[in-house]
């Protein structure tokens, strides 16, 4: 009996201790957070149930077509997703917080906040610029034959047939119907200026190139933001690990998409100069001049990032507007209009008008052309978009954390880096909305992983301010040299993770360019591909241009040939927008021989361009066969 009595009393005990763990772990603080929890799942729950009528009028065939899918569907449900579990958790955190307050009147409001002295420590730049040199010599040592392998003539093919375009027909959008956009497809042109010819190596050179600026971009970005930090110590140690986590959302390997892509550099260069503008206390007028100029160069650069970046210039303007700094946004505005102003007066009226017509065609036809429907998230094999749309929340709790508790002593600059950080996540994010794979997702993941790598790496610093083994550590940097050049060289090794053991290929740099940028175009193609350019360029031969009627976008290239009509993109001709177009400049071409299938048609749907189908149909006939592709000649 006594036994049981023990036992009865120890399960009580454990039963309390519990209860009051659970009691602990449910306290005030929590309640947010739980919140939180409970309205992720609510809107899951009806993420189904957001719906917008389809619009009975499209014709364009594709994923949402077949399904009588709204392409906005997916857009207002990520955003109820994301923004109605923030706003749940923003009402909570602020009404439950003592420490806190909403109203702007108030000097705990985030906008409010006053600028302090900024510290800008020699260390802090020595290693900045030592970060650029490593990922300088990083570059050097590319291994070069992941950059041989064989060419995807769809996508690659864009920026190859443009530039030729435009130095046969001496036409910028007359001559050709972009897929990116103007500079985004030529160039190539740039590139063969400094190598006197452009070609499928010298072009992927050119991306990593690119990627190389992206890495420095993110470095510079990086500096920006620890710079204008309020931590007392340790902000050396903290750009060191923060730049190297940042750095490896981007990488070299060419098959691969990354977070930073090569395409983001644009907007990367853009970001960089709107933190330097909002988080200064008297931004210099060319800047922001030079910001709104933006407004035109994103939109010739890539259509979509031109798109982004001028949604991101308006929410800024608006941003110095609600501030009350009337003179920056007037400055910025005029930036937008002189640029366009200007591209309006130098350019013929009639390419200024097909550039405005390519723009709206891409931006109103993309969702319908290439979309793929957005899965709920947690359903079956939804793992990766669920997770993305997690981290995008994930991302806005620091936010919101960092903007409104005064306790993690976040100053006026760093909140406005995360406030536009958070937006840009949130704009960019319409690409993995549009187009709902994973390449599209990871490529648009680049700044909610920039916000949540920030924000852990603040959250341990601000807590290891506190342990003496930390004050240590920082003091050990700064007195003993070669204490802080082994950190480096480890450093230096952590970036040179990929390619470390290709150390040698520095000294032998300008060999492996020139045999990149020097390749034949045949390396890089199949034998199958080999003979049919071969066979179809002597049966072609007195034509004076190339059309295909496939993805197979590379042809006109390998042809030495302009294409017959704008369209070198054949998923851009479509019934009722471009079709007619299509039909008078291929009949004005008349081409003796059309390319009218092969394997490689990942976006081409017949159904979108039944006139023109038909018309090759009637008026050319099958000639020849060559493994996958059919070559059509006109009937005599």
């Amino acid at each position: 009996m006594k036994n049981l009595s023990i036992y009865c009393m120890a399960l009580n005990n454990k039963y309390f201790y519990s209860l009051n763990k659970i009691k602990k772990l449910i306290n005030k603080k929590n309640y947010p957070y739980i919140f939180l929890f409970f309205s992720i799942i609510f809107a899951t729950l009806i993420w189904s149930y957001i719906t917008i009528p389809y619009d009975d009028d499209n014709l364009i065939n594709g994923e949402y077509f077949q399904k009588k899918l709204n392409p906005l569907n997916d857009t207002v449900r990520a955003i109820f997703f994301i923004f109605f579990p923030l706003f749940i958790f923003f009402i909570s955190f602020l009404k439950l917080s003592n420490s806190l307050s909403f109203w702007p009147t108030n000097q705990n409001f985030f906008l409010k906040k006053k600028y302090g002295k900024i510290d800008r420590s020699l260390e802090l730049n020595i290693v900045s610029l030592f970060f650029i040199i490593f990922v300088i010599i990083e570059f050097l040592t590319i291994n070069i034959d992941i950059y041989l392998g064989k060419i995807d003539t769809h996508h690659e093919g864009t920026f190859l047939v443009a530039p030729l375009n435009y130095l046969i027909k001496n036409q910028i959008w007359l001559g050709t119907f972009f897929d990116y956009g103007a500079i985004g497809n030529n160039i190539a042109l740039i590139y063969s200026k400094f190598f006197g010819n452009y070609s499928i190596g010298i072009n992927r050179f050119g991306d990593a190139f690119l990627t190389l600026l992206n890495k420095i971009l993110l470095i510079l970005i990086c500096l920006k933001i620890v710079a204008n930090l309020s931590l007392d110590k340790g902000r050396l140690l903290f750009f060191i690990i923060f730049s190297l986590l940042t750095l490896t959302l981007t990488s070299y390997h060419y098959a691969n998409v990354t977070p930073f892509h090569y395409r983001l550099f644009i907007y990367l260069l853009f970001f960089l100069l709107l933190i330097n503008i909002l988080m200064s206390k008297k931004p210099k007028i060319i800047l922001l001049i030079i910001l709104g100029i933006f407004s035109l160069i994103s939109a010739l650069f890539y259509i979509d990032i031109g798109a982004y970046i001028n949604a991101t210039l308006f929410f800024a303007v608006i941003f110095l507007i609600f501030q009350k700094k009337y003179v920056y946004s007037i400055f910025i505005i005029l930036g937008i209009l002189a640029s366009w102003i200007c591209f309006i007066l130098i350019l013929p009226i009639d390419e200024i008008m097909e550039f405005s017509f390519q723009f709206s065609f891409i931006t109103s036809v993309s969702d319908y052309l290439l979309g793929i429907e957005y899965p709920q998230p947690f359903s079956n094999k939804s793992t990766r978009y669920t997770k993305a749309l997690i981290f995008i929340i994930i991302s806005g709790i620091f936010v919101i954390n960092f903007l409104f508790n005064k306790d993690l002593k976040i100053n006026y600059r760093t909140k406005v880096f995360l406030i536009f950080a958070f937006i840009s996540s949130i704009i960019l994010f319409k690409s993995g909305l549009m187009r709902s794979d994973g390449p599209h997702i990871k490529y648009s993941s680049g700044f909610y992983m920039l916000i949540i790598f920030f924000s852990l790496t603040y959250c341990v610093f601000l807590y290891l301010q506190k342990k003496e083994f930390f004050n240590r550590l920082e003091n050990l940097i700064f007195e003993k040299k070669i204490v802080f050049i082994l950190m480096l060289s480890f450093s230096f090794l952590v970036i040179q993770s990929e390619n470390i053991f290709n150390i040698k290929n520095v000294f032998n740099f300008n060999k492996n360019i020139f045999s990149l940028t020097k390749s034949p175009d045949n390396q890089f193609l199949s034998k199958k591909y080999l003979t049919f350019i071969s066979e179809f360029k002597k049966i072609s031969e007195k034509d004076s241009c190339v059309q295909q009627f496939t993805d197979d976008n590379a042809l006109p290239y390998f042809l030495n040939k302009p294409t017959c009509t704008q369209f070198y993109y054949n998923a851009h001709i479509i019934s009722n927008w471009t079709e007619d177009k299509f039909l008078e400049q291929l009949k004005e071409a008349s081409p003796s021989f059309i390319v009218y299938r092969s394997n490689i048609n990942w976006f081409k749907n017949l159904n979108n361009a039944p006139k023109a189908d038909k018309f090759i149909l009637d008026n050319y006939s099958l000639f020849k066969k060559i493994y996958d592709w059919e070559v059509y000649k006109i009937n005599n």
